[in-house]
């Protein structure tokens, strides 16, 4: 008992030194691992990526995030590999690797809770423009009868972000749910919202009489053989896991972040699913190969999902009278997309609030993952991983040279509103050939 008291108090007050540097000077990470490959691919200008590096590497000197996992992948061949800084740093250093284990918070909702939805919709269990009631009953009280589950992974349901007061359990959080009115008339207004995600995994567990972890497990995990992603990371793993930030002086090691989740007992919609780079190159390239499953010896492969269910799950899926551009789950145009300004429109993606991202682009067949843990060890007040995954994506984008440039759009509507802040936007103009 004492130990543990010995070690929750120094865990405080090294974040409190760590704390007390980011507001007072540059707080200083470890350099740590230092490890790229660059492939020399066909179609690709391999000298480009090499300034990815020294992106990485300044935000890690200067305090930014410890470390970073980079994994990049044109037309099935991984291109890029860069594995920089530290994994951890308390409760003691250790450096970062290619197989670290990372808190993928809101990956999660594209990686388990949108595929489960969209294998559902295929079976005709579920119904994408039904209301959410016709499976979850308790739902629909309080005028949340006509709640789409188009809505819910479009963020359109008109649902608050976020549930009010603090929740004990699973039981108590969807019973706060049930109680919810919306903030706006459903289909009428766009609020990123974790609750979305909530409801939706749980109707998994309705329809699919399995807990939402176990069908992930079965149904998506097992198939694309993602051997180092799941819920509730046995203890075994915790070598592995970087961990995300102190709270009530505790530190985030192999447990979920994100408040909601925690509530949830780590299993989520929202969040709360770990995995690696590997694990997800592999699941962005069942996407890239329209759903198909990795090829095995001697067995068909399979689908995860169909062609066409793929492609409804990544075009968009929001009225153009929204100021960003959503699909089923995933984001395309917003004023937080990681698609640079260089990737096509038909590109998507995702982030994760601990420092993840995912973004996949089928018209040049690439994907691109970057792992970090933002929130370890001292809480910075800057988003510059937001601004390195874009950087990181206009890079990539313009090593590649093997792609049809006619027809294609990489302007959008979010993209000009950050450019132009106080002004009426442009038109988009696109070359039709």
């Amino acid at each position: 008992m004492l130990l543990k008291y010995c070690n929750s108090l120094f865990l405080f007050f090294f974040s409190f030194i760590l704390m007390n540097q980011a507001t007072c000077q540059t707080p200083y990470f470890p350099r740590g691992t230092s490890n790229v490959t660059i492939s020399t691919t066909t179609g690709v200008r391999a000298d480009l990526l090499k300034d990815i590096a020294p992106l990485i590497q300044k935000s890690i000197s200067n305090g930014k995030y410890p470390g970073a996992v980079i994994l990049i992948s044109h037309r099935g061949h991984i291109i890029y590999r860069g594995i920089f800084g530290s994994r951890r740093i308390l409760p003691h250093p250790a450096p970062m690797k290619l197989n670290t284990i990372f808190d993928l918070a809101s990956l999660t909702k594209v990686i388990a809770t949108t595929p489960a939805v969209m294998q559902l919709i295929e079976q005709g269990k579920l119904e994408l423009d039904a209301p959410v009631e016709k499976y979850w009953p308790a739902f629909g009280e309080h005028g949340k009868n006509t709640v789409t589950l188009r809505e819910l992974l479009t963020h359109t349901s008109g649902l608050p972000a976020d549930i009010a007061s603090p929740a004990k359990n699973e039981t108590d959080v969807l019973h706060q749910i049930t109680q919810l009115k919306l903030n706006h008339p459903a289909g009428t207004y766009y609020l990123y919202s974790d609750v979305n995600f909530v409801v939706l995994a749980h109707l998994v567990e309705r329809i699919s009489h399995q807990s939402f972890n176990v069908y992930a497990k079965n149904h998506i995990f097992k198939l694309l053989r993602m051997t180092n992603t799941t819920f509730l990371p046995n203890s075994r793993l915790k070598d592995r896991i970087a961990p995300t930030e102190i709270i009530h002086h505790q530190l985030r090691w192999g447990v979920v972040q994100d408040p909601l989740a925690y509530s949830m007992g780590g299993v989520s919609g929202n969040a709360g699913l770990f995995s690696t780079a590997t694990d997800l190159g592999i699941y962005a390239q069942c996407l890239l190969d329209n759903g198909k499953l990795p090829a095995r010896k001697n067995k068909q492969s399979g689908y995860l999902m169909g062609p066409l269910t793929v492609l409804k799950m990544t075009t968009p899926q929001t009225s153009s009278a929204f100021d960003r551009m959503r699909s089923l789950g995933w984001d395309i145009d917003s004023a937080y997309s990681d698609r640079g300004i260089l990737f096509p429109l038909r590109s998507y993606g995702h982030t994760g609030w601990t420092g993840t991202s995912l973004w996949i682009d089928p018209v040049t067949q690439t994907w691109i993952v970057v792992l970090t843990s933002r929130r370890h060890a001292a809480i910075s007040n800057n988003n510059q991983i937001v601004e390195d995954r874009r950087a990181i994506s206009t890079i990539v984008a313009a090593s590649i040279t093997d792609t049809p440039v006619l027809g294609q759009s990489n302007t959008g509507q979010a993209e000009l509103a950050r450019a132009y802040p106080d002004a009426t936007l442009p038109p988009i103009i696109k070359d039709h050939g």
